[in-house]
């Protein structure tokens, strides 16, 4: 692909696949200047916070340095969001049941609907 040898590719999936977990763990470890370098647990926790300051921010997969380009960064400074909950927004408890939420009729919705 492109004249790349297969092995570039490969280190790339090995790599990405580190920083995509290691941005999606929950931890509270502190990266210092790196987290303006590489996207780390505290830049993509933002991204998931209810702070109506952090809606539609820090969607960078690799590098913050593109959200801050297109205008999209939230310098958190040494802040940890504090929770990610969807407001009134009522789902099951347990693994099983929120799977299978997904695909089972939402009565809230249909309320919600209603009133419309």
């Amino acid at each position: 692909m492109c004249g790349f040898d297969s092995s570039v590719f490969f280190t790339y999936i090995v790599i990405g696949s580190f920083q995509a977990v290691l941005a999606h763990a929950n931890t509270r470890i502190n990266f210092g200047f790196l987290k303006y370098v590489f996207v780390t647990p505290q830049f993509h926790h933002w991204h998931n916070s209810d702070n109506p300051k952090a809606y539609d921010k820090n969607f960078a997969i690799h590098f913050p340095f593109i959200d801050m380009i297109f205008g999209t960064y939230y310098d958190q400074g040494t802040n940890w969001r504090e929770s990610t909950e969807l407001g009134d927004v009522k789902h099951p408890i347990g693994f099983a049941k929120q799977f299978v939420y997904p695909f089972v009729k939402n009565p809230q919705a249909d309320l919600k609907n209603a009133s419309e």
